[in-house]
């Protein structure tokens, strides 16, 4: 406890994790709610800072952290649904101030793993009592039947059912706490007791029970990595225990080792990663995971500054990605992809800092030579972002989800180590470094002002866009996209991608979509043009080949076109749909031509 903690009572961190907890439950289960649980969440703030002078202990993530707070309520202002987009700020917020109360909880120790072992276990057993196993069933038949008996004698229980992979991934998260309690419980010398120890290990097998219910097989694998983790640890530290200064060279050098295995592995596995994962037990094609990671960072690249607005994936990527007139994806399962599709580049950017701050702090604290051994909460907070990062690369639980309340709960226990990261003489370097970094990156914006200015323009026109069409679509009142574009006024994104031209005439988001927007509104020849300078920049793009063919096909040339679109996957039939769309609008001609080409492939 700090100095100026002394001044407060003992209870009062139960208080602030009581507080940004109910906070964060009221966002979570109504979204309605809006900026109300601020009066809740704030006010142990407020008494902290009448009592102490100041409003929190401040850390070294304080600075990104609000980087990604203000790119948030940026991409509110983008988001074609504003509600949905405001839901999600709050979720965000009510996230940062979890963080600010665990940090101001240092006091209460080794509680804090208490909590979150609890958590775990009562996401497990909520779990076990709401699931819908008619819906959801397991990928394995006898869970499903286990599932189905625990909830036999009990009557349907109301509440919000969490889908089995968000579920897994949260228990996966909280599997590190809750080890790290069954371990200090039978640690008789640090205060550990046979009543904590059974309690303890009711909890962990309360949360396995969950955790192996959920099937998520990713959430498994990630919560086995951070098993084989620890065990790596601990025999480094047993090879090594004449010199361990050695230890964590040796740790590093394993993971590394490990790490250089799995992606051989994977790279050379017929359909790569997702082809391995599709193997294991339980397996199956995960619905589009492959083809959302090679699609989504066209979306990244539309808006990379601005962001295309939280909780906006689902319609973006089925109208500029697909062509689809309905939602295809809630998320893009890839926590990275999904932050830069919503948020933009510097949210990621802002994120991967607090990460890279959150492992210095660890190396000190932790693996270093002079780490304390004893820090086993930010051990176990290390294994949780393990899992976080493991998981986020074929699902997206945390950002995707409302669990998004979660994302910055790992880092709240290397504050205590991230104020000692930079020694004096390296505050002194930085002064020097930072302010010569800045002058550097003023020069290169000038060297490439228009390709960067280029970027700012189609960005923003890819937000009026989206904007303007899905701020009105919805289906079946309109029956396609491409309905809205001949009906409404996109002036204002048409003069944008224009201007992006002007200074970057290889910009392939402006071509690309002036092309979509031509080629609504009839005007073949035009999106023609645009159309092939877009998939000459781009030709990896779904949407690119799809709209490229299409211009082709209905401008008469439809060999070049038949082979554009033999290189998509039309198995769910939604090439099919252009014809539909031509069909509607009684452009015969075209039809005929879609026509001929979709029985040739």
């Amino acid at each position: 406890m700090t100095e100026s903690d002394r001044t407060l009572p003992e209870w009062f961190p139960y208080l602030d994790l009581f507080c940004a907890a109910v906070a964060g439950g009221v966002w979570y289960a109504f979204p309605g709610a809006g900026p109300l649980p601020l009066i809740l969440v704030v006010t142990p703030w407020v008494i902290r800072a009448a009592v102490t002078g100041r409003l929190s202990r401040w850390t070294a993530f304080d600075l990104p952290l609000l980087l990604f707070v203000l790119t948030a309520l940026l991409a509110v202002w983008s988001a074609f649904d504003r509600p949905a987009a405001w839901t999600k700020f709050w979720l965000v917020v009510g996230g940062v101030f979890l963080f600010y109360a665990f940090v101001n909880a240092e006091s209460i120790k080794r509680k804090r793993a208490w909590l979150l072992a609890f958590f775990g276990a009562g996401v497990a057993l909520y779990f076990l009592l709401t699931h819908d196993w008619d819906l959801y069933p397991a990928k394995f038949g006898v869970l499903t039947t286990v599932g189905r008996a625990i909830q036999a004698p009990l009557p349907q229980l109301p509440g919000h059912r969490l889908h089995p992979n968000v579920a897994g991934g949260l228990m996966a998260m909280m599997l590190p706490f809750t080890g790290l309690v069954v371990y200090r419980s039978f640690q008789r010398s640090r205060g550990g007791s046979w009543p904590a120890a059974g309690i303890a290990l009711a909890l962990l097998a309360l949360t396995l029970l969950g955790l192996i219910m959920t099937t998520s097989r990713s959430a498994w694998i990630s919560s086995a990595v951070a098993t084989v983790l620890v065990l790596t640890w601990w025999v480094a530290g047993v090879l090594t225990w004449r010199w361990p200064g050695a230890r964590p060279w040796l740790f590093l050098g394993v993971v590394g080792a490990g790490v250089a295995a799995v992606l051989v592995l994977g790279f050379s596995w017929p359909g790569g990663i997702l082809g391995l994962l599709n193997n294991l037990p339980g397996g199956g094609e995960p619905i589009g995971r492959a083809d959302l990671l090679r699609n989504t960072p066209l979306l990244v690249r539309d808006y990379p500054l601005a962001g295309a607005g939280l909780g906006s994936f689902q319609m973006l990527y089925s109208t500029y990605v697909l062509s689809l007139h309905v939602g295809y994806q809630v998320h893009s399962h890839n926590l990275f992809l999904n932050v830069a599709v919503e948020q933009g580049l510097l949210a990621l950017g802002a994120l991967g800092a607090m990460w890279l701050l959150f492992a210095a702090a660890v190396w000190r604290g932790v693996l270093g030579p002079g780490g304390r051994r004893q820090s086993g909460q930010l051990g176990a907070a290390a294994l949780c972002l393990v899992v976080v990062l493991l998981h986020g690369m074929v699902d997206d639980v945390l950002y995707g989800s409302r669990a998004v309340l979660l994302l910055f709960l790992p880092l709240a226990f290397a504050a205590p180590w991230t104020p000692r990261l930079l020694p004096e003489a390296r505050r002194r370097w930085l002064g020097v470094a930072l302010p010569v970094g800045i002058i550097v990156l003023l020069v290169l914006a000038l060297i490439w002002r228009g390709p960067i200015l280029s970027a700012v323009y189609s960005n923003l026109g890819a937000v009026h866009q989206s904007r303007s069409e899905l701020g009105v679509y919805s289906w079946p009142e309109w029956p396609y996209q491409d309905e809205v574009r001949r009906s409404v006024d996109l002036s204002k994104p048409v003069a944008e991608f224009e201007r992006a031209l002007a200074l970057d005439p290889g910009n392939a988001t402006a071509h690309r979509r002036l092309g979509m927007i031509r080629l609504a509104r009839g005007e073949y020849e035009a999106a023609l043009e645009h159309l092939a300078s877009a998939y000459e920049a781009e030709p990896w793009s779904w949407a690119t080949r799809q709209l490229y063919g299409e211009a082709l096909i209905v401008n008469g040339r439809l060999a070049e076109g038949q082979s554009l679109w033999a290189t998509l996957d039309n198995s769910e039939g939604w090439l099919d749909l252009r014809l539909w769309w031509y069909e509607h609008i009684g452009d015969p001609q075209s039809a005929e031509r879609i026509r001929q080409v979709l029985q040739d492939l």
